[in-house]
């Protein structure tokens, strides 16, 4: 019967940061279906929009990163998986549903946006994929 222990660090570290990211994306496309949307800072220079949303969609969507791994990165370095085994499978499955389903729900962006907007998502992503990070480091360091 092989022993019950815990993930290697970077296997671990690595879980967690993806994990936090597709919290991120999840978080992301949740919010523009309510009208946040990442590139509203770009919107006052141009006459419309508010900073304040932008601000408060990009605070949402890293923080959110933020604890995801934290809780994912100390979950699975306190637990013992060894009787979960089957169980990974069934969240496996949940995750690709609930993406799958939040994914068909993505809003469309004006074309003359377009650019920006996935400049916008790409950075936010990049940010998001640090604090993921910081989350898994902090929860698993010794």
């Amino acid at each position: 019967m092989p022993a019950a222990t815990t993930p290697d660090r970077p296997i671990l570290l690595v879980a967690a940061i993806t994990g936090g990211v597709m919290v991120a994306i999840i978080v992301e496309i949740a919010l523009a279906r309510r009208g946040l949307v990442l590139t509203g800072a770009w919107g006052v220079m141009h006459g419309g929009g508010t900073q304040m949303h932008a601000a408060l969609a990009w605070w949402a969507i890293t923080g959110a990163a933020f604890v995801a791994s934290f809780i994912i990165a100390m979950a699975a370095s306190r637990l013992t998986w060894l009787y979960f085994r089957p169980l990974r499978w069934v969240a496996a499955a949940a995750l690709a549903l609930g993406l799958a389903a939040v994914g068909s729900a993505i809003p469309l962006v004006a074309a003359e946006a377009a650019g920006h907007h996935a400049l916008a998502t790409l950075m936010v992503l990049f940010v998001a994929m640090l604090m993921a990070g910081f989350g898994a480091v902090f929860a698993v360091r010794r």
